[in-house]
This record gives structure tokens, sequence and C-alpha cells, in this order.
């Protein structure tokens, strides 16, 4: 259980880092930097929703956390949408940027597993 908290702060801890050059970047491009914050923001609530509904399925019988991962798994994306909607309408942000900012958790934790298998691979020295 802790090394699962370690590896949540780590993937938080990143995508905080990715939010560093866009707030540095937020007077000279609005626009784009404030899309990539609010889909970052998005993303980091998603992953830590995510990591708390895993954590309370554990322990349950296997049909019961199915039905209750599935039904948190539907309530989730819904308040994502939501907040995605929300920002769409009143923000009305790049999507591009806003939307690969929404992705950020998925695509950090694939840096993160593909460096992780680069380090532990018989190739690599260092």
């Amino acid at each position: 259980m802790e090394e699962n908290n370690k590896y949540i702060k780590k993937i938080l801890l990143i995508i905080l880092l990715t939010n560093i050059p866009a707030i540095m970047c937020l007077p000279w491009l609005l626009k784009p930097s404030l899309s990539w914050i609010l889909g970052t923001a998005g993303s980091a609530g998603n992953f830590i929703w995510l990591a708390h509904n895993l954590k309370m399925r554990i322990g349950l019988l296997p049909t019961k956390s199915r039905v209750k991962a599935a039904k948190w798994s539907l309530i989730r994306y819904s308040v994502l949408a939501g907040y995605a909607l929300v920002i769409f309408f009143l923000v009305k942000p790049n999507i591009i940027i806003f939307g690969a900012g929404l992705l950020s958790a998925q695509i950090v934790i694939y840096i993160v597993e593909i460096v992780k298998t680069f380090k532990n691979s018989k190739f690599f020295r260092g």
C-alpha cells in the first residue's frame, strides 16, 4: 500500500512540474497556458479519485468490487465530462492543449513505466 502511495505522489509531482512552464508563460501565452493548467487539474483530480476508489475496493468480494468499480467509474467520468463542458463554455480554452492536459496523467504513467523498464533492462548501463 505504501508503494502505491509513493507511485501516486510521483505521478502527481510530475504533473505539477509540467505546470511550471505553463505558469511561467501565462503572461505571453494566456490561452494555451490556461488550457494546459485546467486540463492537468482535471487529469490530476481524475487520477486522485481513481486512486481513492481503488483503495476503497481492496478487501471487497469480487462481485461487489466489480459493481462498485463500474458505478464509480461512470460517476467519475460523468464528473470529468461535466468539468470539461464547464471549462469549454466558460473559459473557451484551446481544445487540443486542454485535451492533452486531460491526458497528462496517462502520458506520465506511460513515461514512468517506460523509464522504469529501460532502467531495469540488461542493456542499461547506469
